[in-house]
């Protein structure tokens, strides 16, 4: 009851004072940072009532606009692009360059999110340049600022960080001149220069921006730059081995992520507690949080296809009408419209699937980053191995657990040489050189090892490879025959096969990954 009666009584103040600048703004920024993170359908409901109260284009458009920001922190890009636009099209008809600006920032940063790129940075120029019209210096300062961050986070998503660096000293020195909100700005630029020279291994100078970005909103209700923040330094301390600490703003940033709806932060705090569970050899929290990201990454998808449906959507109707016209230019463009749309779906699918491989390939280089588990002690007791080809008294047979002791510390001795390589490798040339039975070692490989012989030399031979192609980078630019012939494969086309059954990755993707990696750190 309370909150309804707060509730009407707050439309009513949005009603008398929508036309008050002061009173609209401390209502917009406080729905912003305070209201959403706790309340997202209270915050909707308020932008909403702002928007039906405006009496002028400047206020209407600046209320769409919030919606629209309220719609990209959960993650909806269909809605948050919808806001936008009629945002755009009520200030298209105005001369005002300022909300010009901040919209087409704004569907530059939505662009970026979908990874259409090309189209982030035109909207973010296009908004660069019509700053430099704004007469009124402040609000051009502030503009420009934005612009230039907005680049920034256009080269950090394309790890670029020395130039995201230069782009955020550049916003820096235009909010240096403002005053309204440059704490706000300012603690933004901190935290993503803390992530830049984080990705540069520059840790100490990390921890100094997001220390510097976090002691700027001390004072500000926890939103999600507050969380970016908290993420940045559980990620510093875990560089430093500091799991306590780490542990301290891992937690801060949880509490943000889960009482936000802003998806992407809740996707790298996700991908830091992953971190900490490693460090700390939590394997079961481990495996419960992999299905966490799992559910996280079909809604972020989901979200992301839904724009592509809907587009489709609004062709059909323009199909449609493009009949009853019947004309050939409306043709063209519906043809022309249909090609865009299947080469725009095409191209998000690939990245949805380019970045399950990049997660792939992280996945198989920490695995092979991690020391081998020491085998179990073998409890003392006789095993009846049964032979069912033989149907005699002989066919079964008892090895003693002094015998599988000796073989699987023969197999552990193995699998630290290259014999596995050899391509005349077999269980009998194995079991002899042993000086055991094939049925004794079977038994042996198919229990502890937890797969039959073929499987056992083929994982051994790509874990082999990988490291040559990790560590030695003229591996790199070997052709697949002689990959296949250095670890004992007859053919290129069975060791890829293996390699991809293995890894889930090809050879070859396998190869420009790392190369990308390599030449990401160099930049």
């Amino acid at each position: 009851m309370k909150k309804r009666f707060f509730l009407s009584l707050l439309i009513a103040c949005i009603s008398a004072n929508a036309q008050d600048l002061t009173s609209y703004n401390k209502l917009y920024t406080k729905t912003y940072l305070e209201t959403a993170p706790k309340d997202f359908n209270k915050a909707l409901s308020i932008a909403d009532s702002l928007y039906k109260t405006s009496q002028t284009p400047y206020f209407q458009a600046k209320s769409l606009m919030l919606t629209a920001s309220l719609y990209r922190q959960s993650g909806d890009v269909k809605k948050s692009v919808l806001y936008a636009e009629r945002s755009a099209l009520i200030v298209d008809g105005t001369d005002d360059s300022n909300w010009k600006c901040r919209i087409y920032l704004f569907l530059a940063s939505q662009y970026r999110i979908l990874e259409l790129y090309n189209q982030s940075k035109k909207y973010s120029e296009k908004g660069l340049e019509i700053s430099k019209t704004i007469s009124d210096t402040l609000i051009a300062h502030n503009i420009q600022g934005m612009a230039l961050q907005e680049m920034a986070y256009y080269e950090i998503d394309r790890k670029k960080y020395k130039k995201s660096i230069q782009y955020i000293q550049r916003s820096q020195a235009h909010f240096n001149n403002i005053k309204k909100d440059k704490d706000f700005f300012t603690s933004t630029n901190e935290q993503l220069l803390g992530l830049s020279y984080y990705h540069l291994k520059n840790i100490e100078t990390s921890l100094f921006h997001y220390e510097k970005a976090l002691n700027l909103v001390k004072d500000v209700p926890e939103n999600q730059l507050t969380g970016y923040i908290y993420n940045g330094l559980a990620n510093v301390y875990l560089e430093k081995n500091d799991l306590i600490k780490a542990k301290k703003y891992l937690d801060l940033a949880q509490k943000v992520a889960d009482k936000a709806e802003h998806l992407e932060l809740k996707k790298e705090v996700y991908s830091t507690v992953e971190q900490y569970y490693i460090k700390t050899k939590d394997i079961e929290k481990l495996k419960d949080l992999g299905l966490k990201k799992d559910t996280l990454d079909r809604k972020i998808t989901s979200k992301t296809r839904q724009f592509i449906d809907e587009s489709y959507t609004n062709l059909d109707k323009k199909i449609i009408k493009a009949e009853k016209k019947s004309t050939q230019k409306n043709y063209l463009i519906i043809i022309t419209g249909l090609l865009v749309i299947l080469i725009l779906a095409l191209y998000i699918r690939s990245k949805i699937q380019q970045r399950k491989n990049i997660e792939k390939f992280k996945e198989i280089l920490r695995r092979s980053n991690e020391k081998p588990k020491l085998a179990e002690p073998i409890v003392v007791k006789e095993v009846k191995i049964e032979d069912t080809d033989i149907e005699s008294s002989e066919a079964t047979v008892l090895m003693t657990s002094e015998t599988e002791e000796k073989l699987l510390a023969k197999l552990n001795k193995f699998e630290k040489s290259n014999l596995f390589n050899n391509k005349n490798i077999s269980l009998p040339f194995l079991a002899g050189r042993f000086e055991t039975n094939t049925k004794y070692l079977s038994y042996v490989i198919n229990t502890h090892k937890e797969k039959d012989f073929n499987n056992y030399i083929n994982e051994l031979r790509i874990n082999y490879i990988i490291e040559k192609l990790k560590n030695e980078p003229q591996y790199r630019n070997y052709k697949m025959a002689s990959l296949a012939e250095e670890i004992g494969f007859s053919s290129h086309s069975k060791f890829s096969k293996v390699f991809k059954k293995v890894t889930s990755l090809s050879p070859s993707l396998f190869i420009k990954y790392l190369q990308d990696e390599t030449q990401s750190k160099k930049d």
